[in-house]
């Protein structure tokens, strides 16, 4: 998580929690976190109904609500965890509701194709081709000198 931390949100982020640092301090980049994907949506999702804003919306603020309740190191991981947990489910479609009356839900794709509501889909334009290969190559070379 401190490696996440610092890679999602910098060094500093990463040193307020390195060798154990205080629970308050744990919340405090738990919530930066949550707040940045919030942000990182907003900004980044260009085309979505309203109902799923508010949705996602709804989720990333319940989960900074949990986050700052929170009283153990534990149940702040756990609040985290459901949080993003139902953040990925609304970005793939929604969140299977249903699933809760079945004593384990198997793991086919006719159980896990999450678009009656709504579908996702990717696109890539030509600059954004050109940046991901040149991210890519960096990467690559990256990889190389270690």
């Amino acid at each position: 998580m401190k490696a996440i931390f610092e890679e999602i949100l910098g060094r500093a982020s990463f040193m307020k929690v390195k060798d154990y640092g205080p629970l308050k301090s744990w919340k405090a980049e738990v919530i930066r976190l949550l707040q940045a994907v919030a942000l990182s949506i907003n900004a980044t999702v260009e085309v979505a109904d309203e109902e799923w804003k508010e949705e996602i919306n709804s989720e990333i603020e319940h989960g900074i609500l949990r986050a700052a309740s929170s009283s153990e190191i534990d149940e702040l991981f756990s609040d985290l965890s459901a949080t993003l947990a139902k953040v990925v489910s609304l970005q793939i479609g929604f969140v299977p509701r249903g699933h809760r009356s079945v004593k384990r839900v198997a793991l086919t794709p006719r159980n896990w194709k999450l678009n009656p509501v709504r579908s996702v889909q990717y696109v890539q334009n030509e600059q954004q081709r050109t940046t991901q290969k040149r991210l890519q190559k960096a990467k690559a070379f990256q990889h190389a000198e270690t």
